[in-house]
């Protein structure tokens, strides 16, 4: 100090003031500085302002200058002690002292920049903080305070940002703090997490900027912090469960694919892509419709208008791929539309499988049943109806007269002399003759008509809907001699034959087809007994 009534002036300043050598320490405190030192048994020291990151701050700060040191600005800061946590703006000049140079300090109590936007701050939803350039708290408001779990903001505000920060987040970010304090960037945003003060961690999103105190003029950082802790776990879950997805999905021998509400857009497709389609499945993320060029191209509009169309609908179709090679693939796609609890459409979701093997087993089914059908409605022999068939048929044509009353005849025939034909000249000329005599009954009837073979030597005519007027014309056609090549020549074979009308006093199918076999051997007879009479008179 120039003279006592300086020092004494000093020494009854309204504000705390102190004196610091050039070493920085404490050589003078004034009246005003009780309460803010602590006194240890070696030197005055300030608690918590002139800790060896202050002080080197403070010399780089008057030592770098090339401006004379009185001549300098005060340096100035904010500080905080730490038996009392009002925060206090430091600022330091220097006084020339011969030989060697005094620092003069003063501390005021630090007023906020806006009262009214710290009053709203307290207000918003989410987290606001305000911290120093080496992260110390400047303050908080109680969305930080209640996310964190402080009561008190003087709890939290003995820790810097980064101690109530989980260390990894806080590595990973002191880059980017150090960028925007440099000028890189006006703003960071940043997933992190913090720490909880029971200890666990909170998932925050922070937005940082950097700021200008308005009184010290020294970096400050603005810090808007929300709560995203449930979106991350929920983000987990969904990540978890799209891990199972992934694994259960590799592992089917079906292609999955999933799509946004543009089925354009492919978020996923399965590696089980490559060994259906035979194509790397790489090719359908830059191109959706890609699948399509292996699609069998009389089927390939059928799919693009299904699988590209507007509607949210659910589908199921077959349809076939084609290869350069002939080779033919069945497919089944089938798919659905996912929405959301508002009724929007989130993604769609399908699967395309291999089902040709199934497809060639249903046609060998097909293929064997049609054959199985046609041993049991078919004779082997002559081709006609088998007994069983046409006896079906007979019982049907019946029901449909109890019911409509249209007309039907049936006509029961037998080969005359079949017993000796096959004595004769044998078994195989003898089934030869019944394939001349089937050919000849389906010869000499409608289409409308069926004929079958009973057994043996004898066959069943079903004239269905057939006029009274009809009949006879058809029985001549009928009753014919037949000729077969088989037989020596001018040989035939002479059929009889009974046709029996259905009317209503037919009780049964059984007593249609007894009564027309009755009437068959009625007349067998009679052509027997004519013959004999003809043989005797000659």
């Amino acid at each position: 100090m120039q003279s006592q009534s300086q020092l004494h002036f000093f020494d009854n300043a309204p504000v705390p003031m102190f004196l610091l050598n050039a070493s920085g320490d404490v050589i003078h405190t004034n009246r005003a500085c009780e309460g803010l030192f602590r006194y240890s048994s070696r030197e005055w020291a300030l608690d918590d302002i002139m800790s060896t990151p202050v002080w080197q701050e403070s010399s780089t700060y008057f030592n770098a200058s090339q401006e004379p040191r009185e001549k300098l600005s005060p340096y100035t800061r904010l500080v905080r002690f730490a038996d009392n946590r009002k925060l206090y703006v430091l600022k330091m000049s220097i006084a020339d002292t011969k030989p060697s140079y005094t620092y003069i300090a003063a501390l005021t109590p630090y007023q906020n920049d806006d009262s009214v936007n710290e009053a709203l701050l307290n207000r918003l939803p989410m987290g606001m903080v305000r911290i120093d350039a080496s992260g110390q708290f400047i303050n908080a408001n109680q969305a930080f305070l209640r996310l964190l779990g402080y009561e008190e903001e003087e709890a939290l505000l003995k820790q810097t940002e980064f101690d109530v920060t989980f260390e990894a987040d806080a590595n990973r970010e002191k880059p980017l703090r150090a960028g925007l304090e440099l000028g890189c960037s006006a703003q960071y945003r940043l997933d992190k997490r913090y720490v909880h003060k029971k200890g666990h961690h909170i998932w925050a999103r922070t937005f940082v900027s950097c700021v200008t105190c308005q009184i010290t003029q020294q970096t400050q950082f603005l810090i808007a912090v929300f709560d995203i802790h449930e979106e991350k776990q929920l983000h987990e879950v969904i990540a978890t469960s799209e891990r199972r997805f992934r694994a259960i999905a590799e592992n089917v021998s079906s292609v999955v694919w999933i799509s946004g509400p543009d089925p354009m857009r492919l978020y996923y497709v399965n590696r089980c892509f490559n060994t259906v389609w035979e194509e790397r499945v790489e090719a359908l993320y830059g191109d959706a419709k890609a699948f399509l060029d292996r699609v069998h191209p009389a089927d390939r509009d059928l799919v693009a208008r299904t699988r590209f169309c507007d509607s949210h609908d659910s589908w199921r179709i077959n349809y076939r791929l084609l290869f350069p090679d002939g080779r033919i693939k069945h497919i089944r796609d089938s798919g659905n539309s996912v929405f959301d609890g508002n009724g929007d459409l989130i993604y769609r979701v399908g699967t395309q499988t291999d089902i040709t093997a199934e497809v060639d087993q249903r046609d060998s089914v097909v293929v064997m049943a049609k054959k199985l059908r046609e041993l049991v409605e078919y004779d082997t022999l002559t081709g006609i109806k088998s007994r069983h068939a046409i006896i079906s048929d007979v019982r049907d044509t019946y029901q449909e007269f109890t019911v409509t009353g249209d007309p039907s005849v049936l006509v029961y025939i037998d080969a005359d002399g079949f017993k000796a034909i096959n004595d004769t000249y044998g078994h195989e000329i003898g089934d030869k003759v019944l394939v001349c005599i089937a050919e000849h009954l389906t010869r000499n009837i409608r289409e409308s008509d069926v004929a079958g073979r009973i057994g043996g030597d004898e066959f069943v005519v079903l004239l269905r809907h057939t006029a009274q007027s009809e009949i006879p014309q058809i029985l001549e056609r009928l009753g014919r001699d037949i000729e077969c090549e088989y037989l020596p020549p001018n040989m035939r074979v002479a059929i009889s034959l009974g046709a029996k009308e259905l009317t209503p006093d037919v009780l049964s199918s059984e007593q249609w087809l007894s009564d027309a076999d009755k009437t068959m051997y009625l007349n067998k007879r009679e052509r027997k007994m004519s013959h004999s009479n003809h043989a005797v008179s000659g």
